[in-house]
Protein backbone atom coordinates (compact mmCIF):
# COMPACT_ATOMS: atom_id res chain seq x y z
CA UNK A 1 0.00 0.00 0.00
CA UNK A 2 2.84 2.45 0.50
CA UNK A 3 4.41 5.02 -2.45
CA UNK A 4 7.65 4.96 -3.56
CA UNK A 5 8.56 7.43 -3.37
CA UNK A 6 5.92 9.60 -1.26
CA UNK A 7 4.57 12.76 -2.07
CA UNK A 8 6.56 15.51 -1.14
CA UNK A 9 3.50 18.06 0.25
CA UNK A 10 3.77 21.21 2.51
CA UNK A 11 0.97 21.56 5.26
CA UNK A 12 -0.69 24.90 4.45
CA UNK A 13 -2.40 25.58 8.33
CA UNK A 14 -0.18 24.96 11.48
CA UNK A 15 -3.26 25.92 13.49
CA UNK A 16 -5.30 23.90 16.36
CA UNK A 17 -6.35 21.10 13.74
CA UNK A 18 -2.84 20.42 12.42
CA UNK A 19 -1.30 20.51 16.07
CA UNK A 20 -3.99 18.27 16.91
CA UNK A 21 -4.88 15.55 14.58
CA UNK A 22 -2.01 15.92 11.96
CA UNK A 23 1.16 16.97 14.64
CA UNK A 24 0.93 13.01 15.91
CA UNK A 25 0.06 11.75 12.52
CA UNK A 26 2.59 12.26 10.35
CA UNK A 27 5.00 9.72 10.87
CA UNK A 28 2.43 7.05 10.30
CA UNK A 29 1.92 9.07 7.36
CA UNK A 30 5.13 8.32 5.95
CA UNK A 31 4.33 5.39 3.75
CA UNK A 32 2.55 7.62 1.67
CA UNK A 33 3.39 11.38 2.32
CA UNK A 34 6.59 13.43 3.28
CA UNK A 35 6.41 16.58 5.25
CA UNK A 36 8.65 19.29 3.63
CA UNK A 37 7.53 22.37 4.30
CA UNK A 38 4.52 24.20 6.49
CA UNK A 39 3.30 27.74 5.91
CA UNK A 40 1.23 30.32 8.31
CA UNK A 41 0.91 34.01 8.16
CA UNK A 42 0.76 33.44 12.34
CA UNK A 43 4.77 33.10 12.61
CA UNK A 44 4.60 31.54 16.06
CA UNK A 45 2.41 28.55 15.24
CA UNK A 46 4.71 28.14 11.75
CA UNK A 47 8.09 28.28 13.80
CA UNK A 48 6.88 26.09 17.10
CA UNK A 49 5.14 23.39 13.79
CA UNK A 50 8.06 23.61 11.73
CA UNK A 51 10.99 23.39 14.34
CA UNK A 52 9.01 20.34 16.00
CA UNK A 53 9.01 18.37 12.53
CA UNK A 54 12.46 20.00 11.62
CA UNK A 55 10.81 21.46 8.14
CA UNK A 56 11.22 25.29 6.89
CA UNK A 57 8.95 27.46 7.35
CA UNK A 58 6.88 30.10 5.27
CA UNK A 59 4.73 32.88 5.93
CA UNK A 60 3.13 33.40 2.68
CA UNK A 61 1.79 30.64 0.03
CA UNK A 62 3.31 33.21 -2.50
CA UNK A 63 6.28 32.50 -0.62
CA UNK A 64 6.20 28.94 -0.88
CA UNK A 65 4.88 28.54 -4.27
CA UNK A 66 8.21 30.51 -5.24
CA UNK A 67 10.39 28.39 -3.16
CA UNK A 68 8.45 24.93 -4.73
CA UNK A 69 10.23 22.36 -2.07
CA UNK A 70 6.72 20.24 -2.63
CA UNK A 71 4.55 18.60 -5.33
CA UNK A 72 1.33 19.02 -3.30
CA UNK A 73 -0.36 20.83 -0.78
CA UNK A 74 -2.51 19.69 2.80
CA UNK A 75 -4.80 22.70 3.15
CA UNK A 76 -5.95 22.50 7.41
CA UNK A 77 -6.85 26.39 7.29
CA UNK A 78 -9.99 28.56 8.09
CA UNK A 79 -12.80 27.34 5.15
CA UNK A 80 -13.13 30.69 4.10
CA UNK A 81 -8.97 29.91 2.86
CA UNK A 82 -10.10 27.25 0.76
CA UNK A 83 -10.95 28.38 -2.58
CA UNK A 84 -8.44 30.89 -2.96
CA UNK A 85 -5.64 28.74 -1.40
CA UNK A 86 -6.35 25.69 -3.34
CA UNK A 87 -7.51 27.81 -7.04
CA UNK A 88 -4.00 29.58 -6.28
CA UNK A 89 -2.14 25.89 -5.62
CA UNK A 90 -4.15 24.23 -8.66
CA UNK A 91 -3.01 27.62 -10.99
CA UNK A 92 0.30 26.49 -10.49
CA UNK A 93 0.29 23.11 -11.19
CA UNK A 94 0.25 21.70 -7.18
CA UNK A 95 -2.12 19.28 -6.75
CA UNK A 96 -4.57 19.60 -2.85
CA UNK A 97 -6.03 18.20 -0.38
CA UNK A 98 -8.57 20.35 1.05
CA UNK A 99 -9.95 19.93 4.51
CA UNK A 100 -14.28 19.82 4.74
CA UNK A 101 -16.14 21.43 4.67
CA UNK A 102 -15.33 22.22 0.99
CA UNK A 103 -16.04 26.11 0.80
CA UNK A 104 -19.15 28.12 2.15
CA UNK A 105 -20.38 28.42 -1.90
CA UNK A 106 -21.34 26.96 -4.65
CA UNK A 107 -19.96 28.66 -7.04
CA UNK A 108 -16.42 29.00 -4.92
CA UNK A 109 -16.85 24.97 -5.16
CA UNK A 110 -17.41 24.99 -8.70
CA UNK A 111 -13.87 27.15 -9.58
CA UNK A 112 -11.87 25.36 -7.04
CA UNK A 113 -12.96 21.69 -9.11
CA UNK A 114 -12.58 23.63 -12.71
CA UNK A 115 -9.29 25.39 -11.88
CA UNK A 116 -7.73 21.68 -11.03
CA UNK A 117 -8.83 20.17 -13.88
CA UNK A 118 -7.78 23.19 -15.82
CA UNK A 119 -4.13 22.54 -14.55
CA UNK A 120 -4.45 18.51 -14.58
CA UNK A 121 -4.23 18.94 -10.42
CA UNK A 122 -5.95 16.53 -8.43
CA UNK A 123 -8.33 17.77 -6.21
CA UNK A 124 -9.47 15.73 -3.03
CA UNK A 125 -11.97 16.85 -0.04
CA UNK A 126 -10.18 15.67 3.19
CA UNK A 127 -13.17 14.08 3.91
CA UNK A 128 -13.85 11.54 6.92
CA UNK A 129 -17.22 10.62 8.56
CA UNK A 130 -17.98 7.94 5.63
CA UNK A 131 -14.72 6.11 6.88
CA UNK A 132 -15.99 5.43 10.74
CA UNK A 133 -16.65 1.94 11.42
CA UNK A 134 -20.87 1.97 11.54
CA UNK A 135 -20.77 3.47 7.96
CA UNK A 136 -18.02 1.10 6.81
CA UNK A 137 -20.32 -1.84 8.20
CA UNK A 138 -23.62 -0.71 7.16
CA UNK A 139 -22.86 -0.33 3.48
CA UNK A 140 -21.16 -3.58 3.35
CA UNK A 141 -24.65 -5.09 5.27
CA UNK A 142 -27.07 -3.39 2.73
CA UNK A 143 -25.09 -4.94 -0.24
CA UNK A 144 -25.91 -8.32 0.58
CA UNK A 145 -29.15 -7.44 0.60
CA UNK A 146 -30.42 -9.35 3.83
CA UNK A 147 -32.57 -7.15 4.61
CA UNK A 148 -34.02 -6.74 1.27
CA UNK A 149 -33.96 -2.97 -0.68
CA UNK A 150 -33.25 -0.41 1.34
CA UNK A 151 -34.97 2.66 1.11
CA UNK A 152 -34.86 4.59 3.84
CA UNK A 153 -32.22 6.41 6.32
CA UNK A 154 -33.00 8.55 9.17
CA UNK A 155 -30.46 10.10 11.34
CA UNK A 156 -31.28 12.09 14.91
CA UNK A 157 -28.64 14.69 16.39
CA UNK A 158 -25.11 12.78 14.83
CA UNK A 159 -24.51 15.79 12.64
CA UNK A 160 -25.87 17.46 9.70
CA UNK A 161 -24.02 19.54 7.07
CA UNK A 162 -21.40 18.33 4.78
CA UNK A 163 -20.15 15.66 6.49
CA UNK A 164 -23.78 13.78 6.47
CA UNK A 165 -23.81 14.94 3.05
CA UNK A 166 -21.15 12.89 1.98
CA UNK A 167 -22.12 9.86 4.15
CA UNK A 168 -25.41 9.60 2.22
CA UNK A 169 -24.02 9.81 -0.81
CA UNK A 170 -21.13 7.09 -0.29
CA UNK A 171 -23.98 4.83 1.14
CA UNK A 172 -26.05 4.91 -1.44
CA UNK A 173 -23.63 5.38 -4.40
CA UNK A 174 -25.52 8.01 -5.98
CA UNK A 175 -26.42 11.68 -6.48
CA UNK A 176 -30.05 12.84 -4.65
CA UNK A 177 -32.25 14.09 -7.17
CA UNK A 178 -33.97 16.82 -4.76
CA UNK A 179 -33.57 18.34 -1.48
CA UNK A 180 -35.62 20.23 1.20
CA UNK A 181 -35.62 21.75 4.44
CA UNK A 182 -36.78 23.56 7.19
CA UNK A 183 -34.95 24.92 10.64
CA UNK A 184 -36.55 26.21 13.70
CA UNK A 185 -34.71 28.40 16.16
CA UNK A 186 -35.68 28.68 19.73
CA UNK A 187 -34.00 30.74 23.03
CA UNK A 188 -32.10 29.17 25.42
CA UNK A 189 -30.63 29.27 28.59
CA UNK A 190 -27.50 30.96 27.88
CA UNK A 191 -24.48 28.12 27.87
CA UNK A 192 -21.03 27.88 27.00
CA UNK A 193 -20.07 25.35 24.78
CA UNK A 194 -16.54 26.05 24.98
CA UNK A 195 -14.60 29.15 26.44
CA UNK A 196 -15.26 30.54 22.91
CA UNK A 197 -18.52 29.92 22.08
CA UNK A 198 -21.24 30.83 23.62
CA UNK A 199 -24.70 30.57 23.32
CA UNK A 200 -28.51 32.08 23.99
CA UNK A 201 -30.33 30.06 20.86
CA UNK A 202 -30.22 26.34 19.42
CA UNK A 203 -31.22 25.89 16.03
CA UNK A 204 -32.60 22.23 14.97
CA UNK A 205 -32.29 21.49 11.45
CA UNK A 206 -34.36 19.08 9.33
CA UNK A 207 -33.61 17.77 5.60
CA UNK A 208 -35.03 15.77 3.51
CA UNK A 209 -32.87 14.37 0.30
CA UNK A 210 -34.77 12.08 -2.34
CA UNK A 211 -32.45 9.56 -4.32
CA UNK A 212 -32.72 7.53 -7.55
CA UNK A 213 -34.81 4.88 -7.19
CA UNK A 214 -37.33 6.10 -4.73
CA UNK A 215 -34.90 6.58 -2.05
CA UNK A 216 -34.92 9.02 0.70
CA UNK A 217 -32.57 10.34 3.85
CA UNK A 218 -33.90 11.99 6.42
CA UNK A 219 -31.19 14.27 8.33
CA UNK A 220 -32.04 16.06 11.75
CA UNK A 221 -30.13 17.56 14.65
CA UNK A 222 -30.80 20.68 16.67
CA UNK A 223 -27.43 20.95 19.29
CA UNK A 224 -24.69 17.91 18.19
CA UNK A 225 -22.85 17.94 21.32
CA UNK A 226 -25.47 16.81 23.66
CA UNK A 227 -25.82 20.46 25.34
CA UNK A 228 -29.22 21.37 27.35
CA UNK A 229 -30.04 17.03 28.13
CA UNK A 230 -30.03 16.75 24.01
CA UNK A 231 -29.65 13.33 22.76
CA UNK A 232 -25.73 12.60 22.70
CA UNK A 233 -23.57 11.96 19.79
CA UNK A 234 -23.19 9.71 17.69
CA UNK A 235 -27.33 10.33 17.86
CA UNK A 236 -29.77 7.68 16.54
CA UNK A 237 -29.30 6.10 13.01
CA UNK A 238 -31.73 3.95 11.32
CA UNK A 239 -31.61 1.96 7.80
CA UNK A 240 -34.53 0.90 7.11
CA UNK A 241 -34.72 -2.63 4.76
CA UNK A 242 -37.56 -4.49 3.41
CA UNK A 243 -37.70 -6.72 6.10
CA UNK A 244 -35.36 -5.46 8.83
CA UNK A 245 -33.39 -2.58 10.26
CA UNK A 246 -29.56 -1.37 10.64
CA UNK A 247 -29.35 0.63 13.98
CA UNK A 248 -27.04 2.63 15.53
CA UNK A 249 -27.46 4.41 19.09
CA UNK A 250 -25.73 6.58 21.58
CA UNK A 251 -24.38 4.58 24.65
CA UNK A 252 -21.03 5.97 27.27
CA UNK A 253 -18.59 5.92 23.50
CA UNK A 254 -18.28 7.88 20.71
CA UNK A 255 -18.97 4.56 19.02
CA UNK A 256 -22.31 3.52 20.84
CA UNK A 257 -24.29 0.61 20.00
CA UNK A 258 -25.15 -0.99 16.90
CA UNK A 259 -26.99 -4.35 15.41
CA UNK A 260 -28.96 -5.77 12.95
CA UNK A 261 -32.77 -6.27 13.64
CA UNK A 262 -34.36 -8.47 11.66
CA UNK A 263 -37.79 -10.21 10.87
CA UNK A 264 -38.21 -13.81 10.42
CA UNK A 265 -40.94 -15.40 8.14
CA UNK A 266 -42.86 -15.98 11.64
CA UNK A 267 -42.79 -12.48 12.87
CA UNK A 268 -44.03 -11.18 9.68
CA UNK A 269 -47.37 -13.30 9.78
CA UNK A 270 -47.07 -12.48 13.92
CA UNK A 271 -46.78 -8.95 14.65
CA UNK A 272 -43.87 -8.16 12.39
CA UNK A 273 -41.71 -7.57 15.55
CA UNK A 274 -37.89 -7.94 14.67
CA UNK A 275 -37.19 -11.58 16.14
CA UNK A 276 -33.38 -11.71 15.54
CA UNK A 277 -30.74 -9.20 16.76
CA UNK A 278 -27.25 -9.55 15.49
CA UNK A 279 -24.91 -7.50 17.54
CA UNK A 280 -22.43 -5.39 15.22
CA UNK A 281 -18.95 -5.84 16.70
CA UNK A 282 -16.00 -3.48 17.26
CA UNK A 283 -12.48 -4.87 17.54
CA UNK A 284 -9.45 -2.64 18.41
CA UNK A 285 -5.54 -3.73 18.93
CA UNK A 286 -3.19 -1.34 20.77
CA UNK A 287 -5.73 1.33 20.50
CA UNK A 288 -6.87 1.48 17.34
CA UNK A 289 -9.68 0.07 15.25
CA UNK A 290 -8.78 -3.00 13.54
CA UNK A 291 -12.34 -4.63 12.20
CA UNK A 292 -16.12 -4.70 12.24
CA UNK A 293 -18.16 -7.50 11.60
CA UNK A 294 -21.63 -8.83 12.23
CA UNK A 295 -22.54 -12.43 12.13
CA UNK A 296 -25.78 -12.87 10.03
CA UNK A 297 -27.55 -16.23 9.52
CA UNK A 298 -26.02 -15.72 5.62
CA UNK A 299 -22.48 -15.76 7.01
CA UNK A 300 -19.84 -13.28 8.56
CA UNK A 301 -19.86 -10.04 7.33
CA UNK A 302 -16.46 -7.66 8.35
CA UNK A 303 -14.73 -4.83 7.28
CA UNK A 304 -10.97 -4.74 7.80
CA UNK A 305 -9.60 -1.14 8.64
CA UNK A 306 -6.10 -1.43 6.51
CA UNK A 307 -4.73 1.74 8.18
CA UNK A 308 -3.17 1.48 12.17
CA UNK A 309 -1.46 4.70 12.90
CA UNK A 310 1.01 3.95 15.48
CA UNK A 311 -0.40 7.03 17.86
CA UNK A 312 -4.31 8.22 18.23
CA UNK A 313 -4.60 11.98 18.54
CA UNK A 314 -4.84 12.33 22.46
CA UNK A 315 -7.56 14.83 21.07
CA UNK A 316 -9.67 11.82 19.86
CA UNK A 317 -8.46 9.31 22.65
CA UNK A 318 -12.37 8.47 22.65
CA UNK A 319 -12.60 7.56 18.94
CA UNK A 320 -10.04 4.70 18.21
CA UNK A 321 -11.12 4.79 14.87
CA UNK A 322 -10.67 8.53 13.95
CA UNK A 323 -6.54 8.06 13.12
CA UNK A 324 -7.56 5.40 10.77
CA UNK A 325 -9.92 7.92 9.12
CA UNK A 326 -7.58 10.39 8.80
CA UNK A 327 -4.97 8.25 7.55
CA UNK A 328 -7.19 7.02 4.77
CA UNK A 329 -7.87 9.97 2.86
CA UNK A 330 -4.41 11.25 3.05
CA UNK A 331 -3.24 7.88 1.40
CA UNK A 332 -6.34 8.09 -1.34
CA UNK A 333 -4.84 11.62 -2.26
CA UNK A 334 -1.50 10.39 -2.29
CA UNK A 335 -2.16 7.38 -4.24
CA UNK A 336 -4.22 9.38 -6.56
CA UNK A 337 -1.25 11.66 -7.10
CA UNK A 338 1.80 9.32 -7.45
CA UNK A 339 -0.54 6.59 -9.38
CA UNK A 340 -3.67 8.28 -10.90
CA UNK A 341 -5.59 5.61 -8.36
CA UNK A 342 -9.26 5.87 -8.37
CA UNK A 343 -10.51 7.79 -5.19
CA UNK A 344 -13.08 6.51 -2.29
CA UNK A 345 -14.39 9.92 -2.69
CA UNK A 346 -14.00 12.41 -5.57
CA UNK A 347 -14.12 15.72 -6.73
CA UNK A 348 -17.40 15.37 -8.45
CA UNK A 349 -18.63 13.96 -4.84
CA UNK A 350 -17.45 17.01 -3.43
CA UNK A 351 -18.68 19.13 -4.98
CA UNK A 352 -22.27 17.46 -4.94
CA UNK A 353 -22.14 17.68 -0.90
CA UNK A 354 -21.43 21.75 -1.56
CA UNK A 355 -24.59 21.46 -3.60
CA UNK A 356 -26.65 19.60 -1.37
CA UNK A 357 -25.72 22.02 1.28
CA UNK A 358 -26.68 25.08 -0.93
CA UNK A 359 -30.05 23.46 -1.48
CA UNK A 360 -30.37 23.18 2.33
CA UNK A 361 -29.62 27.07 2.60
CA UNK A 362 -32.20 27.80 -0.31
CA UNK A 363 -34.89 25.57 0.29
CA UNK A 364 -34.46 27.24 4.48
CA UNK A 365 -35.30 30.87 2.11
CA UNK A 366 -38.34 29.05 0.44
CA UNK A 367 -39.90 27.97 3.89
CA UNK A 368 -39.06 24.49 2.90
CA UNK A 369 -39.56 24.35 -1.03
CA UNK A 370 -38.82 21.60 -3.17
CA UNK A 371 -35.34 21.67 -4.93
CA UNK A 372 -34.67 19.72 -7.92
CA UNK A 373 -31.08 18.76 -8.38
CA UNK A 374 -28.96 19.73 -9.70
CA UNK A 375 -29.20 23.71 -9.27
CA UNK A 376 -30.24 26.42 -11.51
CA UNK A 377 -30.18 29.60 -11.86
CA UNK A 378 -29.78 32.46 -9.67
CA UNK A 379 -29.85 31.69 -5.73
CA UNK A 380 -30.61 33.96 -2.67
CA UNK A 381 -28.47 31.47 -0.59
CA UNK A 382 -25.20 31.97 -2.67
CA UNK A 383 -26.13 35.65 -2.63
CA UNK A 384 -26.46 35.89 0.96
CA UNK A 385 -23.49 34.34 2.10
CA UNK A 386 -21.44 36.19 -0.70
CA UNK A 387 -22.52 39.72 1.30
CA UNK A 388 -21.82 38.15 4.52
CA UNK A 389 -18.22 37.34 3.58
CA UNK A 390 -17.60 40.36 1.41
CA UNK A 391 -18.79 42.40 5.01
CA UNK A 392 -16.83 39.96 7.30
CA UNK A 393 -13.42 40.33 5.17
CA UNK A 394 -14.17 43.73 3.27
CA UNK A 395 -13.04 41.26 0.26
CA UNK A 396 -15.37 40.02 -2.50
CA UNK A 397 -14.87 36.30 -1.60
CA UNK A 398 -14.52 35.72 -5.55
CA UNK A 399 -11.20 37.91 -5.65
CA UNK A 400 -8.74 35.17 -5.43
CA UNK A 401 -6.14 37.60 -4.74
CA UNK A 402 -7.43 39.74 -2.35
CA UNK A 403 -8.62 37.21 -0.18
CA UNK A 404 -5.24 35.33 -0.08
CA UNK A 405 -3.77 38.49 1.30
CA UNK A 406 -6.16 38.14 4.68
CA UNK A 407 -4.67 36.04 7.68
CA UNK A 408 -7.77 34.77 8.62
CA UNK A 409 -8.53 34.90 11.89
CA UNK A 410 -8.42 31.81 14.17
CA UNK A 411 -10.46 31.54 17.69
Amino acid sequence: MSLNPPVDVALIGTGHRSQRIYHPLFPSLRPWIRLVAVCDPVREHADAFSESMGVPAFYSIRDLVRSRPMEAALIVAPIESHHPLSCYLSHHGIHNLVETSMSRMLLLAQEMVRTARENGVVLRIAENFFRFPFDRIAKKIAETDFLGPIKRLTCFHDHTGYHNNSRWLVFYGAYPVSVQAIEHTMPVAPHYEAPHRFHEQETFRARFYTFPDDRLVVDMAGNIKGMLGRYPRPGYTEIDGARGTIVQQATHSWLGDAEVRYCSDDALLNGSRADHVFPIVHVSENNCWASTHVDLPTGRVKYVNPYRPAQTPSSHARRDYYAAAVTGHVADFARAVREGAPSEYTDEDALMAMTMEVAVRESVLRNGGRLDLPLTGDLEAEQQMRESLKEKYGVDPLDMEGMLDISFPRP
